[in-house]
């Protein structure tokens, strides 16, 4: 089956819910909308069931939005229960995108269709047009934390919360499952999807230890048989992104491998893309200038530091050398994400043979 099919569904469900009671200019509005983002990825193959919740339902199941969770790049997340089972609801900030908020909410929902069977991807249940901004409901991740919070807040959380340290094994799984997820965008379509906001605000870690990507409102299919396409806002994470998306606005394969490099770094590093306090200000700089100074401890977290040994060593610096690689200036230097993938998998390897 094809989204093109689940669209046919979708317009006689819209058109089924209107007879059957009086809805919210909101509901006749996201559903148009959504029903648009459907036709426009008919190419991508659906098989998943999608629910249509009520406003009445998800108010319910969260107690009118109250358990914060978390914050991802472009919203909230809420824990809620529907139907004896636990759920994440989130909303989006709506300054976040202005006018372009539909556009990227009915992205999120076609290629959360298309990828939630998929091990690194949070599942994703189902939406409620009701509201103004539609809300997404995806399955609950357990104890799951951001990896954005657990990277930059896990030694700052009270005795009762504390995570303890962020070993360098759970780093290296964390930047496989992502590149797994990658590849995925990558090869799995008709035409690629690049995902340019590959960042830790939008990477959680469940509770086996499982990294999933949860954001997919800014991604951006290729045309067919293109390599590139034009863009005309700048989005994602500074820091994150890459010299030549933000010169020329053009966008390819390699902007997710820049993105990921960055990720890379900083999973070794634990610091932030960007900080007036570093001397180099660019994360990518600074590393660059203590590698080649041969001073690779003062660029790796304290956690890592500490756990350090010979064989890990090798590792470290093979991680270094490749997130480098991916951070290059010019897009053509850079490595495809599946050949990243594939020396990632080899360099995880390597510790289970020694």
């Amino acid at each position: 089956m094809v989204l093109m099919d689940y669209g046919k569904r979708m317009l006689s469900f819209l058109k089924r819910r209107c007879k059957e009671r009086k809805v919210s200019a909101w509901f006749l509005e996201n559903g148009s909308n959504l029903l648009e983002g459907l036709a426009c990825a008919s190419n991508c193959a659906y098989d998943t069931p999608f629910r249509n919740y009520t406003a009445k339902e998800i108010t319910s199941a969260t107690s009118n939005f109250r358990e914060l969770v978390m914050f991802d790049g472009t919203g909230c997340m809420f824990r809620g229960s529907f139907q004896h089972r636990l759920i994440l609801v989130k909303r989006f900030r709506e300054s976040v995108f202005r006018k372009r908020l539909p556009l990227y909410i009915n992205r999120d929902i076609v290629i959360s269709l298309t990828m939630c069977h998929h091990k690194n991807v949070l599942k994703f249940l189902g939406c409620c047009l009701d509201f103004e901004v539609p809300v997404l409901v995806y399955e609950y991740a357990g104890d799951a934390r951001l990896l954005y919070d657990i990277l930059y807040y896990r030694k700052e959380q009270t005795s009762s919360t504390h995570c303890g340290p962020f070993p360098w094994k759970i780093r290296l799984k964390v930047a496989c499952d992502v590149a797994n997820a990658l590849v995925y965008l990558r090869t799995a379509f008709s035409t690629p999807i690049i995902h340019r906001d590959i960042s830790a605000h939008n990477i959680i870690i469940d509770q086996f230890g499982v990294a999933k990507l949860l954001d997919f409102s800014l991604c951006i299919w290729l045309p067919p048989g293109e390599s590139q396409v034009q863009e005309d806002i700048l989005v994602g994470v500074n820091g994150h992104i890459e010299p030549e998306y933000v010169t020329t606005g053009i966008v390819t394969e390699k902007t997710d491998v820049y993105m990921f490099g960055v990720l890379l770094l900083i999973l070794l590093t634990g610091k932030r893309s960007l900080d007036a306090n570093y001397e180099c200000f660019q994360l990518v700089d600074c590393v660059q200038c203590q590698i080649e100074d041969n001073c690779l401890n003062k660029i790796l977290d304290n956690d890592i530091v500490v756990e350090k040994g010979e064989t890990m060593d090798k590792q470290l610096l093979d991680v270094v050398e490749l997130a480098l690689r991916c951070t290059q200036p010019k897009g053509v230097d850079r490595p495809n994400i599946v050949d990243v993938a594939k020396e990632l998998r080899n360099i995880e390897r390597s510790s289970r043979i020694h």
